[in-house]
């Protein structure tokens, strides 16, 4: 019962839309700009259907993280401290290597091309590389794979829409390859030294007595 009350902790995904306040912020054209498209890019088509897991992201970043501080405490506030280390070192590159991505120019007038034409005109071609959708897609998997506490059901769902996610960035013309890589090698990284932190700060006995009272709650 102690485990529902006071859910106070959950203030603290306030820091993602405090994320996207600096994001729009620094999503503007600069100077100068890159341009990262690879011969895979060009083969890679235009679908517009994509857009559906696109713009769940949001939605999906907020109830994992809500599922995974109901389920495992602790994995919720390193998964939660990566996510933020990431955005900021992802708004760093931005800063100073900023990145853009040709978008399709040919849209028709059916919901799923309004949606597409939504997400152009509300979120500039700017802040591509590395991709904010596939490190947090990738790093929802990363860290539910990593926890007992997860059940493989949930792990598999979680699987399946961060896959769909990380897909559809390039498939609707939001990143392209490189910005994928990227994102996902960082969240990668990041994680595995949040991981490592956080086990030199834990006993083993302190680490296995949290696991079995997380999963008797």
């Amino acid at each position: 019962m102690r485990k529902w009350s006071k859910p106070y902790p959950l203030l603290l995904l306030l820091v993602i839309p405090l994320m996207g306040w600096i994001y729009v912020w620094i999503n503007r054209e600069p100077g100068q700009i890159h341009l990262l498209v690879t011969d895979l890019d060009g083969k890679i088509p235009f679908i517009k259907g994509f857009i559906i897991p696109y713009m769940i992201w949001m939605p999906f970043l907020y109830l994992t993280l809500i599922y995974f501080y109901y389920r495992d405490r602790s994995l919720y506030y390193r998964t939660l401290i990566t996510y933020t280390v990431c955005v900021l070192i992802c708004y760093s590159i931005y800063m100073i290597f900023q990145t853009t991505v040709p978008r399709e120019a040919m849209l028709g007038e059916d919901l799923l091309s309004r949606m597409v034409l939504f997400v152009y005109t509300n979120d500039a071609p700017f802040n591509c590389f590395p991709s904010i959708h596939c490190l947090t897609s990738y790093l929802l998997l990363l860290a539910a794979s990593r926890s007992e506490a997860i059940s493989s059901r949930a792990v598999t769902f979680i699987g399946m829409v961060s896959f769909s996610i990380i897909v559809s960035t390039v498939f609707v013309k939001q990143h392209v390859v490189l910005d994928v890589f990227a994102g996902v090698a960082l969240a990668h990284v990041v994680f595995a030294v949040v991981q490592r932190i956080a086990a030199s700060r834990t006993s083993p006995a302190e680490g296995r007595k949290r696991v079995s009272a997380e999963l008797s709650g």
